[in-house]
């Protein structure tokens, strides 16, 4: 119950708590899985009643779409400025990988939001995941096609290999929270270099 008009419970503003119970949402999420969390467990890392955070979200499953949107809408836009008509091939893993890392700054726990096996399928995931999985076989096929490859099984292969290897990366930037977006940028792009160099004469 508001103790004044706009303020929430210990006088804090309404949209200043519903903030920070995003933000403590986001990372449940992002840390243990939907499965894992609830309205219960979010309430008691926030310091207040099951109660208050019914007030600002009716479900879980409401509140898990806020925390999706707000992780999965900056990292879309940027990976589609990333992913225009005037990328260079050559160019997209960096890019796509630093408008990443840029996106999430610290939280890169954040992308296992979006790739949630125990998160229940909804319109919005749906979007995130195919836009995502879309700017994949975008970016192979303009790489294989600087190459010649135009192989549409080729394509198809080494895009949903890009993908676990996305989901391979960012485990390991988790894992390593020193690491700035510049660095981690730098480095996985030297990997992939070199990977892909691999048997070519220097």
């Amino acid at each position: 119950m508001s103790t004044a008009a706009g303020l929430g419970t210990k006088g804090m503003p309404s949209d200043d708590r519903r903030h920070e119970l995003l933000t403590v949402a986001l990372r449940a999420f992002a840390d243990r899985g939907f499965d894992a969390v609830s309205m219960a467990s979010v309430a008691t890392t926030a310091g207040v009643s099951k109660a208050l955070v019914y007030q600002h979200f009716t479900s879980k499953d409401r509140l898990y779409g806020e925390c999706l949107a707000a992780v999965g809408e900056p990292l879309l836009e940027r990976l589609d400025r990333e992913m225009a008509d005037d990328a260079r091939p050559f160019a997209v893993p960096a890019n796509a990988l630093r408008g990443i890392f840029e996106t999430l700054g610290p939280d890169r726990t954040a992308w296992r939001i979006i790739h949630d096996p125990t998160a229940p399928e909804t319109p919005l995931s749906r979007e995130y995941r195919t836009r995502i999985a879309d700017h994949a076989l975008a970016g192979v096929r303009l790489f294989l096609g600087a190459l010649g490859d135009t192989d549409e099984q080729d394509i198809d292969a080494l895009a949903k290999i890009w993908t676990a290897t996305t989901d391979a990366i960012m485990a390991w930037a988790r894992a390593h929270p020193e690491e700035s977006p510049e660095a981690l940028t730098v480095r996985f792009s030297r990997l992939i270099d070199t990977v892909f160099s691999t048997g070519v004469p220097r």
